[in-house]
């Protein structure tokens, strides 16, 4: 389920990307840096457009905004998203705010002949529903997983590309056919009906579990050596705040969300705007990345828990296993200013970078649960919050050194040569100064509150 949750979590997340263009009344095509010699002055002349439904005269700098709220929505939620998952219950928040985005999303189509203003407060509103739903997962893997299979939890937080791709694929064609309304309407019948699979299928902790056996149960507590407590209790944000493993992780986890953000926002745009391909029309060509992203970060997921089972020290894969998400992404952006004008190289590098940096789910996505099994939820919402800054500065500083020197070979080289050197940056500091142990701050303190759970019925 936790598979399914991050995959319902991006399609929500990814629709507006599809739709947005549908939207949008068409402008003049762009020549690209490496096709001005192959175009005449008649190549800028646009072709007919499908009917998509209607279209909205939105500038660039106003679709910017509208793509831009889930993020900033997205932001806000993570924050408080694994504090109010560890007080509320990972079953309840991830409920809550997937039932929300669903009713949301089909609201998108009413409010959009409005004002594009109300289109953007409510997919803030969206975006905030999804930033509470990592750090619930979070939770809900600290309570459910044996330190010895953690891994793989961690790796079913993959689903998420295949939601994005799942997105492109259907979301493109029932704009094409159905008009882009059917789109998000689509996307929140999916959501609704997961709900329902998942309100059957999760409970909270393997002790409210209907169909656990006694046998299951008693290796899960028995796996967790007492680091695990169901008993509520604020996070302590002090201590995790003040403490410098968490903020090897923080920067870990940053320089991993830069790297990403290069890929999927400043990539496309350099093969759009300087090579001349775009990559998004290109249906195998932009999920391949992802998909492989997808089965390689589950290989990795198993291949994590069998060399602990093996005996190796957690600290020892973690580490190791950073020279795959960080480092070597980060030489292979590097790479990417060399290719130029060759679209197939630029391609295979991206594919390679997003394979290998599939790592991730044993690196910083695993290690919120290392530090604290208790806290993970609230660990990975901060952070989510401050690698997620990454979404909005990436973007920024492509544009402004695009604006200064030009769209050429020597200014992209510039942002993928700064890409690299975050990604290994962070990635260096982490294996000098990382850790795996768990904190003390982990142990939660006995309260005198009824602790609780939410009933379901």
């Amino acid at each position: 389920m936790i598979f399914f949750t991050t995959y319902i979590n991006y399609t929500t997340r990814s629709n507006m990307s599809i739709s947005l263009p549908a939207m949008v009344m068409p402008g003049k095509k762009f020549i690209a840096e490496c096709k001005k010699g192959e175009h005449t002055s008649n190549s800028t002349q646009t072709k007919p457009e499908d009917d998509t439904g209607t279209k909205y005269p939105w500038d660039q700098k106003t679709q910017g905004f509208i793509l831009g709220a889930y993020f900033y929505g997205y932001l806000m939620g993570s924050l408080p998203g694994g504090a109010v998952a560890e007080w509320l219950g990972p079953y309840w928040t991830i409920m809550t705010a997937t039932m929300f985005s669903a009713i949301l999303n089909s609201i998108c189509v009413w409010v959009t002949p409005i004002h594009w203003g109300a289109l953007f407060t409510v997919r803030l509103i969206i975006g905030i529903c999804g930033g509470l739903v990592y750090p619930a997962l979070q939770c809900l893997i600290g309570r459910w997983a044996p330190p010895q299979e953690r891994t793989k939890f961690v790796a079913c937080l993959m689903g998420n590309t295949l939601g994005t791709c799942l997105t492109w694929v259907i979301g493109g064609v029932v704009t094409r056919y159905y008009k882009w309304p059917w789109g998000f309407h689509v996307m929140s019948l999916q959501n609704i009906a997961f709900c329902v699979i998942f309100g059957l299928l999760t409970f909270d902790s393997p002790e409210q579990h209907k169909w656990i056996t006694d046998e299951e149960l008693e290796f899960i507590k028995k796996s967790q050596e007492g680091k695990v407590s169901k008993t509520k209790a604020l996070p302590p944000y002090k201590s995790i705040l003040t403490s410098f493993p968490f903020w090897t992780l923080c920067v870990l986890h940053f320089g991993n969300l830069w790297g990403l953000y290069v890929q999927i926002t400043a990539v496309p745009k350099f093969m759009k705007e300087y090579v001349g391909f775009d990559i998004k029309n290109s249906g195998v060509l932009s999920s391949l990345p992802h998909l492989i992203r997808l089965f390689m970060g589950l290989g990795y997921g198993f291949l994590g828990d069998y060399l602990k089972k093996r005996n190796f020290k957690r600290i020892i894969i973690l580490k190791c296993f950073i020279i795959l998400s960080h480092i070597v992404p980060g030489i292979l952006m590097g790479l990417l200013s060399i290719a130029e004008c060759n679209a197939p190289v630029v391609v295979a590098l991206l594919t390679l970078s997003m394979a290998i940096n599939g790592a991730a789910v044993v690196t910083n996505l695993a290690n919120p649960t290392d530090l604290s099994p208790n806290f993970a939820g609230t660990i990975f919402g901060i952070i989510s919050f401050i690698g997620g800054v990454t979404g909005f500065i990436v973007p920024s500083i492509t544009g402004q050194i695009i604006t200064a020197f030009g769209n050429n070979g020597k200014a992209w080289g510039s942002i993928f040569a700064l890409g690299g050197l975050v990604y290994c940056g962070c990635g260096i500091f982490f294996i000098i100064f990382g850790t795996a142990d768990t904190q003390p701050w982990n142990e939660k303190k006995e309260e005198k509150a009824d602790t609780s759970q939410p009933e379901r019925t």
